[in-house]
Formats: C-alpha cells, sequence, structure tokens
C-alpha cells in the first residue's frame, strides 16, 4: 500500500482513538451524574453498566446494519459522533428531567423493588448517546473492509486502536479532567472534542470513499481466499464470546474489589485499575493484528481461553502476596505531594501485575469470534453487530451477576472458579466445533483438558485465601513491612483471629479479634473502619451530642453509616422512637451484630429500621422529616464517600430535617490536611448557619442546625443523668457536663473564622474526592484547627467559658477529665498538661495529680517542673506503679541530657527500686516498658540485671 494511500486510513484510525477516549471519558462522568441520582450502591452501579453496555450492543447492531448499506460508512462514522456530541450537551437537562421523574416514580416502590425505575431513568438517559458510540466501531470497519481477511485485519486494527483509546480517556477523565475541571466542563471538553472528529470525518468521507461500496460483492479472487465457516463452528464461536463477555466482567468486578483491597479504594485507584484493563484488552487485539493471515481465528480464541485460564492459575497464588508486596515498594517512597505521582505510577504498575496478561487473552477473542462469524464482507456491518451483541449480553450478565448475586453468594473465591469453569467451556465449545479437528475427542481438547488439571490443583489447592487476603492488607500502615511474606502471615495470624469474613456487592467485610488487647474490629475492603478500641470515644460522642444539644427530645433519627453500631447504641441510649439507620453495605449489618456487647444491641432493637441504600438516595425519597441526622460514614478518600460531605448532601439534610432539627456531622483529621478540613466546615455552614466543632484531635464531630442552639447547663445535665445515657458516655471518661464541654473545638464564630472564605465542594465539582486520597498518601497525622482550647488570651468563646464561671470544677471532676484526655490525646498535647495543671491547682495536696502534671511536663521535655513534682512524692515514700513509672522516665531523660563518654551515670538507686516496684506489680506493661528505658539510657554493664527483671519482671 502506497504513503498516500495508507495516510487516509491512519489519520481515521487516529479518529477512533481519540473517540474512545471520548466515549469513556463521557462513561465516567455519566455514571458520576447517575450516581448522585441513583445513588452508589452496588445495584445502582451495576444498573449504570447495564444500561451503558446494551447501549452500545444495540448500536452495533442496529447501525451495523446500516453501515451496509450507506453510501459512505466514514460519514455515516461522522454523524454519529456529531451525534453523541450534542446528547452530551443536553445530557445534565436530560438528566435533570429524569431525575424530577426518579424522585416522583420511586418512593412508591417497595425497597427491594427499585431496580426497576433505576434501570428505567438509567436506560432513558443512556440509550441515545450509546446507540450512537456502539455504531462507530462497525461502521468504520465497513469503510475499510474490501474482502472477508480484510474484515479479521481491519477489524482487529480498529478495535485495539478504539481500546488504547479508551484506556487513554479513562485514565486522563480520572485523574486529570475531572479533578481539576469537574463533571460538567469535562463532558462539554470531550463533546467539543467530538465534533471536531464529526467535521474531520465528514470531510473526509467526500475524498476517501469506502473500500467495498454498499450492495457491492468483494472480487472473487478476494472471496475464494476466505474460508468461511459452518453455522456450527459459527454458533460455537458466539457462544464463546458470550461466555468470554460474560467472565470479563466478572473477573473485572473481582478484580475491582481484590486490587480495592490491596491498594486502597480510593477513586485514582479506580481510574488505574480500568486502565490497566482497558489497555490489555487493547494489546491483545493489536497483537492479533499482526498474526498472519493462515492462522485460524477459532482455534485461537480457543486458544486465548486456555491461555486466559493458565495466567489466572499461574497468577492466583502471587495474589495473596499482593498486600507485602505493595507495602514494602512504598515503604521505599518518601511521602509527599512531590512523590505522589511516583506513587500513582507504582500503583499502576501492581495493577498492569495483575491485570495486563489475562486482558490480554480477553483482547485477542472479539476479533477473532467477528472473523469466524463474518461469511459475507458486503454485510460485515450486521455481522459485526451481531457479535457484538452476543459479547454484551454476556458481559451484562457478568456485570450484574458477577456482582450483585454471585459476588455476595460465594465471593471473590467463587467468583474466579465460576470464571474458570465458562472460559474452559467456551474453550471446549471452540476446538470441538473445529472443521479440521482430530477425530479423537483426546487429541481434540487436550489443551482445556490440561488447563482444568491445572486450575482443579491450584483453584483447590487455596482455598481461604480471600480471607488471610484481607487479614493482612494494611492499607494506612505506615510502619517498616516485615521482612519477608511468611513473617508478615505469621505475625497477622499470631495476634489476630477473623471472626467474621463476608463479601457483599459493595464491600468485602472482615471483623476479627485482637486477643492481646481484647480489642475487635472490622475491616471494610482491608481498611479498618471501625472497632472497640481507639475509636469508641468518637462513636459514642457522635451518638450523644445531637440528642444532648437539641432544644428538645429527638423522637426521629437518621443514622448515615452504621459501622459497628456503636453510634447507633448511644443515640439509642436516648427516649427516641425511630432510628432509621443507612448502610450501603449489606455484610456490615451482619457484622455489627458481633459487637452487640459494646453497642447496646442496636441493630436488632425494635425502634431501629435497617436500611441498605445509597444515602443520599434514600434521603432524597424520605417520606419524613427527621429531629436528628447523625452521618457518621467512612474516610472520604474512599470511592463514593466524599459524595456525603457535599453542598448538594447538606442540602437534602436541610429538606428533610424539622425546623428545629439538628445534624451531627463526622469528618476526621488525621491523614488530611487543613485546607480540607476547612473545606468541608465551610461547604457545611454554606447550607447550616450555626454550626459548633466537638472532640478532637484526630477526628471532629459537628453539630449543625438552622437556628442557634442555646446551651442549657440544667436540661444538659439532667439529659446526661438518665441512666443508659449515664453508662452509656461513662465509659469513655464522661460523667458531667464539665466533662462534656470540655470536648467543644470552636465556637460558632470560632468554626467560621477558621474556614475562611474558599471554594466550596459540590457533586458536579468534588474536590474533596480528589484531594483527600493525596492527603491520605501524605499522611500528615498533627493537623492543626485552631482549636479554641488552646486559646492563650482568654478569648476563646466556648460554652465551657460560662459554665466556669457558674460551676467551678471539683478535683474528682478534674482527675476524670485528665483520664479522659490522657487516653485519647497524645501525651505532649498541650491540652492534657493543661487539664493536669487544672487537677494540680484543685487539688495542690494529690498524689495523683502531681504525677499527672509531671507526666504531661515529662512527655513535653519540661524535666525541671517534671523533677519539681515527681521526685518529692517519691521521696515521701510513694510506689505507686503509675508514679515509679513517671520517675524511672525522668531519671533516663537526664541520664540522655547529660550522658557522655567522659562522664558516668549513676542511676543504681533508681534501677534498683525500679525493679523492686515492677516484681511487685508483673501486670503493669507501663512500669515494665519504664525500666527497659532506663537501661536504654545506661551502659549495658550497669543494666544487665535489669534487662533480666524487664524480660521477666516477677523473676528474681
Amino acid at each position: 500500500m502506497s504513503l498516500m494511500a495508507r495516510f487516509p486510513k491512519n489519520l481515521v484510525a487516529a479518529l477512533l482513538f481519540l473517540s474512545g477516549g471520548t466515549a469513556l471519558v463521557y462513561e465516567l462522568v455519566w455514571s458520576k451524574y447517575l450516581g448522585n441520582v441513583l445513588g452508589n450502591s452496588g445495584q445502582a452501579h451495576a444498573v449504570v453498566l447495564a444500561t451503558f453496555m446494551g447501549g452500545l450492543a444495540l448500536g452495533a447492531s442496529v447501525f451495523g446494519r446500516t453501515a451496509d448499506r450507506v453510501k459512505s460508512p466514514l460519514a455515516l462514522y461522522g454523524v454519529l459522533e456529531l451525534g453523541v456530541a450534542l446528547y452530551a450537551l443536553a445530557f445534565p437537562y436530560v438528566l435533570d428531567g429524569l431525575g424530577s421523574l426518579w424522585l416522583a416514580v420511586a418512593p412508591g416502590v417497595p425497597d427491594g423493588w427499585r431496580v426497576g425505575p433505576r434501570l428505567l431513568v438509567a436506560a432513558l438517559s443512556l440509550v441515545v448517546p450509546t446507540l450512537l458510540m456502539g455504531g462507530t466501531l462497525p461502521a468504520l470497519v465497513r469503510h475499510f473492509a474490501d474482502s472477508l481477511s480484510g474484515v479479521q485485519r481491519e477489524l482487529a486494527r480498529l478495535y485495539a486502536v478504539n481500546s488504547l483509546g479508551a484506556a487513554l480517556g479513562v485514565f486522563l477523565a480520572g485523574t486529570k479532567l475531572v479533578p481539576t475541571l469537574g463533571l460538567s466542563a469535562s463532558a462539554k471538553l470531550a463533546a467539543g472534542l467530538n465534533l471536531m472528529l464529526a467535521v474531520a470525518a465528514l470531510l473526509l468521507a467526500r475524498r476517501h470513499p469506502p473500500a467495498l461500496a454498499p450492495g457491492a460483492s468483494a472480487p472473487a479472487s478476494a472471496e475464494a481466499a476466505d474460508v468461511v465457516y459452518p453455522r456450527a463452528a459459527v454458533r460455537a464461536a458466539l457462544v464463546g464470546v458470550l461466555l468470554s463477555g460474560f467472565t470479563s466482567m466478572m473477573y473485572q468486578v473481582t478484580w475491582i474489589r481484590l486490587l480495592s483491597i490491596v491498594l486502597g479504594a480510593s477513586t485514582y485507584a479506580f481510574t488505574l485499575i480500568l486502565t490497566a484493563f482497558i489497555l490489555g484488552i487493547g494489546l491483545g487485539s493489536f497483537w492479533l493484528m499482526t498474526r498472519a493471515r493462515k492462522v485460524d481465528p477459532l482455534r485461537l480464541f480457543a486458544w486465548m481461553q486456555v491461555g486466559l485460564v493458565a495466567s489466572l492459575c499461574v497468577a492466583l497464588p502471587s495474589y495473596v502476596r499482593l498486600p507485602h508486596l505493595f507495602r514494602t515498594a512504598q515503604w521505599m517512597l518518601t511521602r509527599s505531594v512531590d512523590t505522589w505521582p511516583l506513587f500513582q505510577l507504582l500503583t499502576f504498575g501492581f495493577c498492569c501485575l495483575v491485570l495486563l496478561v489475562p486482558t490480554f487473552f480477553m483482547g485477542a477473542a472479539f476479533p477473532a469470534v467477528a472473523r469466524v462469524a463474518t461469511a459475507k464482507v458486503s454485510e460485515v456491518g450486521r455481522e459485526l453487530g451481531g457479535v457484538y451483541l452476543w459479547n454484551t449480553v454476556g458481559t451484562i450478565t457478568g456485570s450484574a451477576l458477577g456482582g450483585l448475586v454471585l459476588m455476595p453468594w460465594w465471593g471473590m473465591e467463587g467468583n474466579f472458579i465460576a470464571g474458570v469453569v465458562s472460559n474452559l467451556v467456551a474453550a471446549v465449545l471452540a476446538f470441538h466445533a473445529l472443521p479440521d479437528r482430530p477425530a479423537s475427542p483426546a487429541k481434540a481438547l487436550w489443551p482445556a483438558a490440561a488447563a482444568a488439571a491445572l486450575a482443579l490443583v491450584v483453584l483447590g489447592g487455596m482455598s481461604g485465601w480471600s480471607v488471610r487476603l484481607s487479614g493482612i492488607a494494611s492499607i494506612r500502615s505506615h510502619q517498616k513491612p516485615p521482612d519477608s511474606y511468611a513473617k508478615l502471615v505469621e505475625d497477622t495470624e499470631r495476634n489476630i483471629r477473623p471472626v467474621f469474613y463476608r463479601d457483599d456487592t459493595f464491600a468485602t467485610v472482615l471483623v476479627a479479634d485482637y486477643p492481646k488487647d481484647h480489642l475487635r474490629f472490622m475491616k471494610l475492603n482491608g481498611k479498618i473502619d471501625a472497632s472497640n478500641g481507639s475509636d469508641v470515644e468518637t462513636q459514642v460522642v457522635a451518638g450523644h451530642l445531637g440528642a444532648l444539644l437539641h432544644a428538645r427530645e429527638p423522637k426521629n433519627v437518621l443514622l448515615v453509616g452504621a459501622g459497628a453500631a456503636i453510634t447507633a447504641g448511644s443515640v439509642l441510649a436516648h427516649p427516641v422512637e425511630r432510628l432509621d439507620m443507612v448502610e450501603i453495605a449489606p455484610a456490615v449489618i451482619d457484622a455489627a451484630r458481633l459487637f452487640k456487647d459494646d453497642n447496646r444491641n442496636a441493630v436488632d432493637d425494635p425502634r431501629t429500621r435497617v436500611h441498605i441504600d445509597d444515602a443520599k438516595t434514600f434521603m432524597a425519597l424520605a417520606d419524613r422529616k427527621y429531629d436528628l441526622v447523625v452521618s457518621v460514614p467512612s474516610n472520604p478518600w474512599v470511592a463514593g464517600v466524599s459524595g456525603l460531605f457535599t453542598r448538594d448532601f447538606f442540602q437534602t439534610v436541610d429538606r428533610h430535617l424539622a425546623d428545629d432539627g439538628v445534624l451531627v456531622q463526622w469528618i476526621h483529621t488525621y491523614e488530611s490536611n487543613e485546607e480540607l478540613i476547612k473545606l468541608v466546615i465551610r461547604t457545611m455552614r454554606d447550607t447550616f448557619p450555626h454550626a459548633t466543632t466537638w472532640l478532637g484531635p484526630h477526628d471532629l464531630v459537628m453539630v449543625a442546625s438552622r437556628k442557634p442552639l442555646v446551651m442549657d447547663a440544667a436540661r444538659l445535665a439532667a439529659r446526661m443523668e438518665a441512666p443508659e445515657v449515664k453508662k452509656d458516655l461513662s465509659r469513655v471518661g464522661i460523667g458531667d457536663v464539665f466533662a462534656l464541654l470540655s470536648k467543644q473545638v470552636h465556637s460558632e464564630a470560632g468554626q467560621l473564622d477558621f474556614a475562611g472564605p474558599g471554594p466550596i465542594n459540590t457533586d458536579d465539582h468534588n474536590l474533596l474526592e480528589y484531594a483527600s486520597p493525596i492527603a491520605f498518601f501524605v499522611a500528615n497525622i498533627d493537623v492543626r484547627v485552631k482549636d479554641e482550647r488552646r486559646s492563650p488570651d482568654g478569648s476563646s468563646r466556648l460554652f465551657i467559658e460560662d459554665y466556669l464561671r457558674q460551676h467551678p470544677p471539683t478535683a474528682e471532676q478534674a482527675g476524670r477529665l485528665f483520664r479522659n484526655m490522657e487516653r485519647y490525646h497524645a501525651a505532649n498535647d498541650p491540652l492534657v498538661r493543661g487539664v493536669a495543671a487544672l487537677w494540680r491547682q484543685v487539688a495542690p495536696d494529690s498524689r495523683e495529680a502531681a504525677v499527672a502534671l509531671g507526666k504531661s511536663a515529662l512527655a513535653q521535655k519540661d524535666l525541671t517542673l517534671a523533677a519539681s513534682l515527681l521526685e518529692p512524692e517519691v521521696a515521701k515514700g510513694g510506689r505507686e506503679p503509675e508514679l515509679i513509672a513517671a520517675w524511672l522516665r525522668l531519671v533516663a531523660e537526664r541520664a540522655w541530657a547529660t550522658r557522655t563518654v567522659w562522664t558516668p551515670v549513676e542511676a543504681a538507686p533508681a534501677l534498683a527500686l525500679g525493679r523492686e516496684v515492677a516484681q511487685a506489680h508483673p501486670e503493669d506493661a507501663e512500669l515494665a516498658r519504664a525500666v527497659k528505658q532506663l537501661c536504654d539510657a545506661l551502659p549495658a554493664t550497669a543494666c544487665a540485671p535489669a534487662n533480666t527483671a524487664v524480660s521477666a519482671p516477677a523473676g528474681p
């Protein structure tokens, strides 16, 4: 072919490359739009994907037939691109109308049957553009094809080009366009590119006619050289491509879940997984394009299925090692904004490691079957559309069944087994339908039999790998990983005992015990989301604050996010009449029942109504108004969660609150940054004029309302004295009004001062969704929020200021508050020292108060004050383990401060006393650590006996 002849062909291929990119931009943008309307539940995602894929298949079938008849298939391609562009510009307005239809129809439909209205809205919104998109590939294949062999060559080439463009499109959309521009601007940019593609195609169509005119037959020589397959072979190929489509989507659903557990379930991770998946398909198609024409495509398809099964069997043993490999790799990175691109490259590398080889085999399946099913080049559009339809029936079934039915039924392991069986069936059908197959079935089917044997050995021998994967996954671990995978497994299984595991539509849920610390925790997709340990204060306070500060006793309450249901239990300690608990992951509800001793059996409380749904969708369809809404979702860096921190969500809450209703909203400061906290507060205050902030330092609980909340100390005290409320609050060290008010971080004015002016987080431009994963990677633990309790000039406007004027704290109250602060704050936090100083002030003769202030001073390296408090108490004969532990640390700090090679350290009396008290209190781990700390500060020879005492405190 001459250079001039190749130029237009390559130019048209470039157009298809770009249209593949815009198609994936639309898919990402429109799925987010529909998620905002229909919800982000697993059911809603499956409906959107099924309608998108179904529209593409229908379009390929309809416009494939049209491409056979029109004068210029290239011009048809241009018209289709023009239609997509115009519809993309109109999509937001279409969705507004359909969203109103959804809100009108869905409330009258029972929860379990709302998939029907969802499907209707998704289908009506996507049918037009996906029909048009589906026709682009058959139109261009028809434009170039002049023989059956030409069909094989051009289809493989164009399918590869389109897939590679799609991979680039989803990557740019998910990492650059939508984060920078938002949804509507990204869609408009893609529409502008579609308009350019349409104009270019229409201009080229005028100068370059199709390779074969409509209605004409291919040259006899070309037709004679091609092989037309018998009907039995075509049927086998079509069933095979259906099974291939089924397994490809089921694998995709399962790989996304698996890699989310390993890499973290952020929107960036999802984008990179999808990019690697589509890239592998494009590379497989590109490879097929390079194969010689004499290669039998049906045989090749069969071998691709065998290769896919073999690649999975080889890779599966490595899947469970991915958490260790990923932790080891990212440990080598410095965590900063500058290294974020390197982290993304590392993440993409792991996605490719898992996905490229199997998707390569998938990528060759569709064009190979299309060649088998094409018998007449003049009808290539119709026949190609038919192949597309069969394949899409499989993909729709795979995405719907794989995520909604099969994943909850038999989990990730079962999905892989079902996929392997389906691939083997497709391979057997193809091998058996070969025209030149050996007469002996054993010879004809030996590759499939060998793959089946390999699968039986591997899959049968790895039962339970998914539980181990979830157990060892540690997305937010910032410590150096163990030296080997075996060591990681050994450490994990020695310390952690799983008690519950389930893969559901939305998440993989693991509940496990940490017997050493009597701790139970819940993991969602590899991330700890709830526990009965350090998380308890946040969960309890979030459950009580709104009910305690409300102008009246709330009766109807909505809780967003179940977690371990500890917050639900705290809400139910109050005399509420109804609690609607909305949770998006079904397995979380069953897992929460395992925390019934901590959540007061909240899930099965007769006042609780559990709803498995997206919170925004549930609220939009709710038929009641609430006195109190408590929103405690997961961290906003998790894909989909940031939608619960947008202005659109807060406006939805506002519409469903009673006139005097209250919103309680949780947000974290750890692994975040100051600007993101300001963004959330600013967005909330854009809807709610009144709000205060509580708790800190790592978790913030905001209480917002339309009307100002008046702090009535007497009313607050009365509510806190209710037996169930008092009992529940006491477990986190909050026993009175003073302790509760000490948890306030911001007044109304102080909160606004901290938030300042700036952007608002919206559904259309969700800044939090794309900025929070970066902040999570940087992992800044010490994020400051201008805590008004730290106000040095007495300008604080907190409730406690007025309260203390009327109710000075007693020594007992100050002591309880110190214990609470010490438990939940860092030892060197100035707030801890401030409360210790208050305790010492109101109880100057208390040894406990002296030790408390001494420990706080020591944590801040104020050795002089620590010595003035601790040494007199030791001299008076104090031998309490807490006192001795603090004093030993003081001695150790002094030793490090003065020790040199020329100045011997004399600490033998302290060491002897420490050993003596440690022997008397062998259960006190804090004291044992203090003895060891002193040992570390002394010469090895001086501390040898103490080392023995530390390792076995009860020994001689």
